[in-house]
């Protein structure tokens, strides 16, 4: 394991070249283990790889996100340490697992086809307008165009060939006048050799050339056959182990049932009567000790579970000074943190870096490591060369599960009313001793905490098909467009930050390749596996901001797409209901069914509901429009704590905010406000929980003109 021991008493640049460097690896790990999980065929190996996998994802993110924190910075640039390990750039590039859209192929490709069929119901109904006339030539001007070309192509044609008649002619006239040399057959021998090795070195210094331009990038190689292309041959092997990997799992899940009946029907009598017997013998136990019969655990406290799996004995301080010294120690942290105040943040910066707190990755990483130590690592599988399942474990993992039904079904049943027969003949064979049974009293139910009231359900006598109809008609739910992350082309500029680094330490900006890796690290892995969403940290809303034709929305369509995420697109523009007379109606009332209300309630319960889901704002400044007056004001408040130059500045900063918000409430081309729904947005954003797995995406051009609040409390 990387961090069985990690190094104590280090400063922040010592933790951060530590962490730098188990980054750097967990990314090696990561992608190695992603080819391993994507190319196995043993469906119970590839559930193990599996739970590895997803822990060496999260442990990463929490590395990254540490490592963030001591940095300060965003993009963080690991140049210095991928030189000392002899590394290239190209090795922090991150995939993206292909399980996230290969294990949901069939409800995703049945999805797809049901939006298209409710697109193409959807765009029949329109009325389709005739397109206007192209202004084009008449039949007699065509005739006359093609005419007057085919003569001109046929007039080139005859003078050239007059032309080489007249060569040929002129030098059959010279050859007579000359004469008919004799030929030396030593000499004609000299001039077909020099033709052909002239010929032979063209030929190789044009090859070399060719590979050359094939080496350097500058030409496209040659196509080779299929069957020697060794790209085709490896997608060829991926796809037939798809197919073994399908079957197997197939295999596999009838297993599970077939075997799990035959354990019931074999091994069902013996666990049955093992249970009963080790119960009948607390029954005795408990009598012996307290001179009568205990009562029956019930079903809510898990029933009889504590006979077989007691809960581990808490021991008890002899002395209670350490209680007591342990109360007032408290109390004395009480009475400093109180007394800090303010200073705290200080102070802690001053102490050094945070430890990173003990990770469930990392044990979940090690359970997996002993679990491979137990099972696979000495198991011959000499025998087993098509990777079938393996029929010994399938009854080693279900015996436990089976054993727990039969105790919650059947013992306990059996064993409560043989318990109450017990004492029913226990009170019956008293002679006259009457005493009235003291009841039990009944433990007080907590009063749980009141939690965060969710949304009230608009729509409960509604399918989730009908609502996916709804927002399909209003061109709210997309099919988002067949790009990947890999898509948004861009290097590293490795050499250049080290020197930059060297003679200015300001951070510099961040490369094309950086972004693509923030991307799947911070929204696509969270976004597509749920182990790594619970407990890695995660965004669920993210603002990607440039100037236009820089690929902000192929970066959206391509999470959606790599993540096999629903796509909702509430942009501004998509939402305007439009002029009268146009067609697009699109909830233009305040309250009702046709209200902004219900199209975010429909659209969120169906992204909850079929999650994950990526709900998209282009142009995101129209919806979370800046007030003017906080404009100003914020303007305003800036010139006053500043300097006489800075107040300069600010003014001129003002003028320019002034200006863009006033060009942007100008450009508006839609009919209805753009804010109109930012309100309601707002409340469905507050509702989404920790476990919901929503992306709320916005692009922008003009990020400066919307109010940052509304963006950082939703």
């Amino acid at each position: 394991m990387l961090e069985l021991d990690p190094p104590q008493d280090q400063d922040e640049e010592e933790a951060f070249q530590h962490f730098s460097y188990l980054y750097i690896k967990y990314v090696q790990i990561f992608k190695n283990l992603e080819d391993c999980y994507d190319q196995h065929v043993h469906p119970q190996k590839r559930i193990d790889i599996k739970e590895v996998l997803e822990a060496v994802m999260g442990r990463m993110l929490e590395i990254k996100e540490y490592l963030v924190q001591l940095s300060g910075l965003k993009f963080i640039s690991f140049d210095d340490i991928l030189v000392d390990l002899k590394l290239i750039p190209e090795t922090l590039e991150l995939p993206v697992p292909r399980y996230f859209v290969d294990e949901r192929k069939k409800d995703l490709d049945m999805r797809e086809k049901l939006v298209a069929t409710l697109i193409a119901a959807r765009d029949a109904d329109k009325e389709v307008e005739p397109e206007p006339p192209e202004a084009g030539f008449s039949l007699e001007d065509a005739i006359r165009i093609i005419q007057v070309n085919e003569r001109g192509r046929q007039g080139k044609q005859r003078a050239k060939f007059m032309k080489e008649i007249v060569r040929q002619e002129e030098l059959e006239r010279k050859l007579r006048e000359i004469g008919q040399p004799e030929t030396d057959p030593d000499q004609a021998a000299v001039v077909i050799q020099k033709l052909f090795r002239g010929f032979k070195t063209l030929k190789q210094a044009r090859l070399m050339r060719e590979e050359e331009l094939v080496f350097i990038g500058m030409k496209e190689p040659e196509q080779k056959p299929r069957e020697l292309d060794p790209v085709s041959r490896q997608a060829d092997i991926r796809s037939r182990r798809k197919i073994i990997q399908a079957q197997n799992k197939d295999e596999y899940e009838e297993a599970l049932v077939s075997i799990r009946r035959k354990i019931y029907d074999d091994e069902g009598v013996d666990m049955r009567e093992q249970m009963m017997d080790k119960i009948r013998q607390w029954f005795v136990a408990y009598r012996e000790q307290n001179e009568a019969f205990p009562d029956y655990p019930d079903e809510e406290d898990g029933g009889s579970l504590f006979i077989f799996d007691p809960p581990p004995v808490v021991e008890e301080d002899e002395e209670g000074g350490d209680e007591k010294d342990g109360k007032g120690g408290k109390d004395d942290k009480k009475k400093d943190d109180k007394g800090k105040g303010k200073k705290g943040e200080e102070e802690a910066e001053d102490e050094g870096p945070q430890e990173l707190p003990i990770s469930d990755f990392v044990l979940k990483m090690q359970s997996c490591t002993e679990k491979f130590c137990q099972v696979w690592q000495d198991r011959d599988e000499s025998q087993n060369f098509a990777q079938k399942y393996d029929a010994e474990l399938i009854r080693d993992a279900l015996r436990p599960g089976v054993r727990e039904e039969i105790r919650m079904k059947e013992v306990d049943e059996v064993m409560r009313n043989e318990l109450e027969n017990l004492k029913a003949a226990v009170e019956k064979g008293k002679k006259g001793k009457k005493g009235k049974k003291k009841g039990k009293k009944g433990k007080k139910g907590k009063k749980g905490k009141k939690g965060k009231k969710g949304p009230k359900d608009l729509t409960p006598d509604r399918t989730m098909d009908s609502l996916m109809k709804e927002l399909v008609d209003k061109d709210i739910l997309q099919l988002a467009s067949n790009y990947s992350v890999q898509d948004f082309v861009g290097q590293h500029r490795n050499l250049d930050m080290i020197e930059r680094k060297a003679l200015d330490p300001t951070p510099p900006e961040a490369s094309l390749a950086q972004i693509r890796q923030a991307v799947v690290e911070q929204l696509v892995l969270p976004l597509g596996s749920q182990a790594v969403h619970e407990k890695a940290p995660f965004v669920n809303k993210a603002l990607i901001y440039g100037p236009k034709g820089c690929g902000k929305t192929m970066l959206s369509m391509a999470i959606a797409r790599e993540t096999g995420s629903n796509f909702f697109n509430l942009s501004a523009r998509n939402l305007d209901p439009g002029a009268p007379g146009s067609g697009r109606i699109k909830y233009p009332d305040k309250k009702g069914a046709n209200s902004a209300v219900m199209m975010l309630h429909m659209v969120f319960k169906v992204a909850k509901a079929l999650a994950p889901s990526v709900v998209y704002m282009d142009e995101v400044e129209w919806t979370f429009i800046a007030d003017k007056k906080k404009v100003i004001e914020r303007r305003r408040s800036k010139e006053r704590r500043g300097e006489r130059r800075r107040r300069r500045r600010s003014r001129r900063r003002g003028r320019m905010i002034d200006l863009t918000f006033h060009q942007l409430k100008s450009q508006w081309p839609g009919e209805k406000p753009p804010s109109r729904f930012l309100k309601d947005f707002l409340k469905e954003v507050k509702f989404l929980k920790e476990e919901d797995r929503i992306l709320i995406l916005g692009n922008s051009r003009s990020a400066r003109c919307s109010s940052p609040s509304p963006l950082l409390l939703a």
